[in-house]
C-alpha cells in the first residue's frame, strides 16, 4: 500500500500540507515518487502519549496511554483495515462464517502462529482471552463485558476453530470483536499469572524491548511474526510527554515522527514552523467530552439536580474551549456518524437549548425545587493532563453560573481511574472514548446498568429495553429509529452530561508511509504496515 493512496482518501478539510524538515532522514518531499517506491525495512518510529499506562492488561484498560504503546505487540481475531475503517479484515482468524439466524459465528484460525515466548497459538488461547472478556473471573475488571452480553459461550472443537455461540443476534458483533482492546493473550501466562498487568506476551509484529516509567516504552521487531515480510520497522518507541506543547515542539524538532491528537492552534504552529515534508490530518474522534455525576451520592441521585447541572453548560462554548475551537457539540453518538440525533432533536433535551440564559434560569429553578435555592458546594476529580484540566476549569465556571460551587481535585491517571471505578467521586469531567461508532459499543460500555464505565451507577430500565431491541436489528435503516429513541431516553435522564466530540489533528512526518489516521485511535495502532522512507 503506497502513501499516495493514503493521501487521496483524506478530504480537503482533513488534509493540510505542512512541512517537517526531517534533515536527519534526508527524505524527499512526501508523496514524491511514492506510487513506485517499494516499502523499505528498518528504522524506529517515534511517537508519544500523555501518560504512562496504569498497567499492561488491555482487557482491563480504558486509556490510549496503554493501547497506543502496546497495540504493536498483539493481534485480534479480526481487525479493521488500516487503510479503511469501514472494513473488517482477517487477523488471527483467516476466515469465518455466520449462521443464517445470526447466533453462531465460526472462526478458522491461522496456523503457524507463535507467541513471543515461543508457544504455538491455538484455539485455547482465544477461548481463555474471550472468556475473561465476557465472563471475567474475580479480580478481573472487564471494561467491555456488557458489549458482548449476547455471547453465551465460546467453543473450541479443535486447535484451529473457535465458535462464538450467541443467545440472540447481535448486529455489531464483528465490529466490536475488532476493537483494539480485544487482543489474544496466551492461556499459559493467564493461568500462571491471573492477569497481564505486568507482562507483555502477544503474537504481534513487535515485542517488548524496554519500559522506563515516565520516559518511554519501546518495542522491537518480532523475527518470527507470522505475516511474511512484516513488519517493516525495526521498532516503535513511545515517549511519555504529559504536556501537549512539549510534544508538538518535539515533533517540530524531528524528535517525534508521529504525534496524534493535538489541537488546531498547535497544528497551525507546526504548519508555520516546519518545512515542506509533513502532514496534518483533521478528524472528528470517538472521544466524547463529558461530565459525570455519581448517582449513588446526594444530591446527584435527584434527577432535577442532574438536569440542572447539564442545563448550566453551554455546549458550544465548552466544546470550543476544550478543543481549541475544533470540537462539535453532540449527544451520545459520534456527531458526524450515521447514528447521531439530528440537531433539532437535541435542542429539545436538557442542556442543548439554544437560549442558554433561559435554560440556566430553568436550571436555578430546578435546584430550588430540589432544596437548593442558594446552590451548593461540590467536588470534581480531574485526570492530570493539560486537556483534562482546562476542561475542568471551564466546567467549574459554567456550573458556578447556576449556583453549583465546584472545587477541583487533580489526580494522576492511575489514581483517577481507581477513584472512578470505586465511585469515589461526586463529579468528574473529561472524556470517554469508545473504539467503534456503534450503539452496542457506546451504550454497552458506558450506559447499561452494569456497564464497565457506568461510573455514575445510573440504571434506567427503558434504556436496557431499547438497547436489547436495537442490538438485534440487522437492517441499519430499521435499527436507526430505535437507536434515536435510546439516545433520547438516556439524555433526558442525564446519565452523563455529554458535551460533544473532540476534533483532533494528527501530525506526521513525510517519511512515515502507509499510515492512515482513523476516526478512532482504538482500531488500528499496530504499525505492522508502516515503513519509513529515507533519502
Amino acid at each position: 500500500m503506497d502513501q499516495k493512496r493514503i493521501d487521496s482518501s483524506l478530504s480537503r478539510r482533513e488534509l493540510l500540507v505542512a512541512g517537517v524538515g526531517w534533515a536527519a532522514w534526508g527524505a524527499t518531499p512526501r508523496g514524491a515518487g511514492a506510487a513506485d517506491e517499494p516499502p523499505r525495512y528498518g528504522g524506529i518510529l517515534t511517537q508519544d502519549t500523555f501518560a504512562d499506562a496504569p498497567h499492561f492488561d488491555l482487557h482491563q484498560s480504558e486509556t490510549i496511554a496503554a493501547l497506543l504503546p502496546l497495540a504493536p505487540c498483539y493481534n485480534r481475531l479480526v481487525q479493521y483495515d488500516p487503510f479503511d475503517s469501514t472494513r473488517i479484515v482477517p487477523d488471527l482468524a483467516e476466515r469465518w462464517e455466520i449462521s443464517q439466524d445470526g447466533r453462531l459465528y465460526t472462526f478458522h484460525l491461522r496456523r503457524g502462529v507463535k507467541f513471543h515466548h515461543g508457544k504455538p497459538f491455538k484455539a485455547e488461547d482465544v477461548r481463555a482471552s474471550w472468556d475473561r472478556i465476557i465472563d471475567p473471573p474475580k479480580g478481573v475488571f472487564s471494561v467491555r463485558k456488557l458489549i458482548f452480553d449476547a455471547v453465551s459461550g465460546i467453543e473450541t472443537p479443535d486447535d484451529h476453530t473457535v465458535r462464538f455461540v450467541l443467545k440472540r443476534p447481535m448486529a455489531s458483533l464483528l465490529a466490536n470483536i475488532g476493537q483494539g482492546w480485544n487482543v489474544i493473550f496466551p492461556k499459559d501466562v493467564l493461568d500462571a499469572k491471573g492477569d497481564m498487568k505486568r507482562d507483555v506476551v502477544g503474537t504481534g509484529p513487535f515485542k517488548l524491548k524496554q519500559y522506563v516509567r515516565g520516559v518511554s516504552l519501546e518495542v522491537e521487531k518480532y523475527p518470527d511474526y507470522h505475516v511474511k515480510g512484516r513488519p517493516y520497522l525495526d521498532g516503535v518507541k513511545t515517549f511519555v510527554i504529559p504536556d501537549l506543547n512539549t510534544a508538538v515542539n518535539a515533533y517540530i524538532a524531528g524528535q517525534l515522527l508521529l504525534h496524534e491528537a493535538t489541537t488546531e492552534s498547535q497544528a497551525e504552529q507546526a504548519r508555520l514552523r516546519v518545512g515542506s515534508r509533513g502532514v496534518i490530518a483533521r478528524l472528528t474522534q470517538m472521544s466524547a467530552l463529558t461530565m459525570e455525576m455519581n448517582a449513588t451520592r446526594k444530591p446527584w441521585s435527584d434527577p432535577r439536580v442532574r438536569q440542572a447541572a447539564s442545563m448550566a453548560i453551554d455546549r458550544k462554548e465548552a466544546v470550543d474551549v476544550m478543543t481549541d475551537g475544533a470540537g462539535e457539540p453532540s449527544g451520545m453518538m459520534l456527531s458526524t456518524g450515521p447514528w447521531a440525533l439530528p440537531a433539532a432533536e437535541l435542542q429539545k433535551l436538557p442542556g442543548y437549548a439554544l437560549d442558554k440564559a433561559a435554560e440556566r434560569a430553568r436550571a436555578r429553578k430546578l435546584l430550588a425545587e430540589a432544596g437548593f435555592p442558594n446552590g451548593f458546594k461540590a467536588t470534581m476529580i480531574v485526570r492530570r493532563g493539560q486537556q483534562f484540566e482546562s476542561a475542568a476549569v471551564l466546567l467549574k465556571d459554567q456550573l458556578g453560573q447556576v449556583g453549583i460551587d465546584v472545587n477541583l481535585e487533580i489526580h494522576e491517571t492511575a489514581a483517577f481511574y481507581d477513584k472512578t471505578r470505586k465511585r469515589d467521586f461526586e463529579l468528574y469531567g473529561g472524556s470517554y472514548s469508545t473504539a467503534v461508532d456503534d450503539p452496542d459499543a457506546i451504550f454497552g460500555q458506558n450506559y447499561l446498568c452494569n456497564a464497565g464505565r457506568n461510573y455514575s451507577a445510573m440504571c434506567v430500565p427503558e434504556v436496557e429495553k431499547l438497547f436489547l431491541e436495537q442490538s438485534q436489528i440487522r437492517d441499519p435503516k430499521a435499527r436507526l429509529p430505535v437507536v434515536h429513541q435510546l439516545q433520547r431516553v438516556a439524555l433526558q435522564n442525564v446519565m452523563k452530561a455529554v458535551l460533544g466530540f473532540r476534533v483532533t489533528f494528527y501530525l506526521y512526518a513525510g517519511v512515515v508511509r502507509n499510515y492512515r489516521p482513523h476516526y478512532s485511535r482504538y482500531l488500528s495502532e499496530s504499525r505492522e504496515q508502516v515503513w519509513l522512507a529515507r533519502g
